[in-house]
């Protein structure tokens, strides 16, 4: 099966780390506190979860289809 162009070892381990640092950011107390009274920010913490979530995944598949490639050559 062939994929996309990867992204290197590294790049994927800070988009992963970018993606962390996103859901982090969401549920920081100084944002946490203001979602109840702004429907704004509540649907903007489930957008930041999600696309934190997404960008972890990406780089997990790069990681997993480079591993698994090195260990076949």
């Amino acid at each position: 099966m062939r994929y996309g162009p990867l992204l290197s070892p590294r790049g994927a381990v800070a988009l992963g780390a970018l993606g962390l640092a996103l859901q982090v950011l969401a549920l920081l107390p100084f944002f946490d506190d203001n979602v109840d009274s702004n429907p704004t920010l509540h649907y903007t913490q489930h957008g930041l979860i999600f696309l934190g979530g997404l960008l972890m995944g990406i780089a997990l598949r790069d990681l997993i289809v480079q591993g698994r490639a090195a260990g076949r050559g």
